[in-house]
């Protein structure tokens, strides 16, 4: 496991809105951030947002969690969910979580690993506004 998330999508936040699911992730090119909505399906909505509730250390409200994927994954060869690993931080703590998600979800997500360029993201919505989180 790195030490470190560079280089590693950030899950933002998964939303629905008049039926359509989607997920945010910040991607980092060139010391650069940005964040893009992507659309899922609504197993890839409700699995983003297991992982926003993902708490392996301090409970209290308010504490600040971050979730990134972590790169490593496993694929089924049949239609079922296919695991991969979250990073989930908290300050200066650091764990890796295996989840299952569905494959269209893991597509996506190597994806936004593998972005050379941002001008490949050009067709996907920035998200131009900051979360609260």
């Amino acid at each position: 496991m790195r030490d470190n998330h560079e280089g590693m999508p950030e899950i933002i936040d998964a939303f629905e809105k008049d039926g359509i699911y989607g997920g945010i992730v910040e991607i980092e090119i060139d010391d650069i951030y940005k964040k893009f909505e992507f659309d899922v399906t609504r197993r890839g909505y409700l699995s983003l947002k297991r992982i926003l509730q993902i708490r392996p250390f301090d409970m209290m409200p308010g504490i600040k969690y971050r979730y990134f994927f972590a790169g490593s994954y496993r694929k089924n060869t049949d239609d079922s969910d296919c695991g991969m690993d979250i990073r989930v931080e908290q300050g200066k703590n650091a764990k890796n979580e295996d989840v299952r998600v569905p494959k269209d979800l893991l597509a996506n997500l190597i994806w936004f690993s593998q972005l050379k360029s941002f001008d490949d993201a050009a067709h996907l919505p920035e998200v131009k506004y900051k979360y609260n989180l």
